[in-house]
C-alpha cells in the first residue's frame, strides 16, 4: 500500500508541475511603476486643511447622506457638497465641506464623523451649516491611502500623509 501511495503522489505532482508553463515574454525585468503620483500634506498643513467653503462644482460623486432637510454628496478625497434638501424637487448647493482624504461619514446628532486620509475626526456644525468646529481628532486610525493600481507610496517621513493620488500618465 505505501508503494502504492508513493507512486500516486508522485503521479499527481508531475501533472501539476507539467501545467505550469514560463516564457520569456512573462518574466518582468523592470519594476512597475504606479501611474499615478501621491498627493502628499505635511501634517501641520493636513490637520489646517478641514473647512467650510463655497459650493464647488461636483466632479466624481461618491457616498450620498441625509441629515434632516440637508444632502451630503461625497466628492472622494475632496470632501462633502452640502445642499439644502427642503424642497426636493430644487435642491440648492449650499457649502462644500473640504476633508482631505474622505470617503465617508457617519452623523450623530450634530456631530459629524469623518475619516480624514489616516485620520478620524468629530465635527460639529450649526443648524444651517454656516459654521463646523473640530471637536476631535484621532490619528492614524486609517491605514494609508495606496494608489488606485495597488502600490504604496513612497514617504520621507512620518509626518507626511498621503490625502489623494492623481493620474500621470
Amino acid at each position: 500500500m505505501p508503494k502504492e501511495n508513493l507512486l500516486l503522489l508522485f503521479s499527481i505532482t508531475l501533472i501539476f508541475t507539467s501545467c505550469i508553463w514560463i516564457t520569456d515574454d512573462e518574466i518582468i525585468t523592470e519594476p512597475y511603476q504606479s501611474a499615478y503620483e501621491a498627493v502628499i500634506l505635511q501634517r501641520e498643513v493636513f490637520e489646517n486643511s478641514t473647512e467650510l467653503t463655497a459650493p464647488q462644482p461636483i466632479g466624481i460623486s461618491g457616498k450620498i447622506y441625509v441629515k434632516d432637510q440637508f444632502l451630503l454628496i461625497n466628492e472622494p478625497n475632496k470632501g462633502f457638497h452640502i445642499f439644502d434638501n427642503s424642497n426636493p424637487s430644487n435642491p440648492v448647493k449650499i457649502k462644500f465641506l473640504k476633508v482631505l482624504g474622505s470617503t465617508d461619514i457617519s452623523i450623530k446628532g450634530q456631530l459629524l464623523y469623518i475619516n480624514n486620509a489616516v485620520d478620524l475626526i468629530a465635527v460639529t456644525y450649526n443648524s444651517d451649516f454656516s459654521n463646523i468646529l473640530i471637536t476631535k481628532r484621532v490619528r492614524n486610525v486609517f491605514p494609508i491611502l495606496i494608489s488606485p493600481d495597488g502600490f504604496y507610496p513612497n514617504l520621507s517621513s512620518e509626518t507626511e500623509i498621503v490625502v489623494d493620488w492623481i493620474l500621470t500618465n
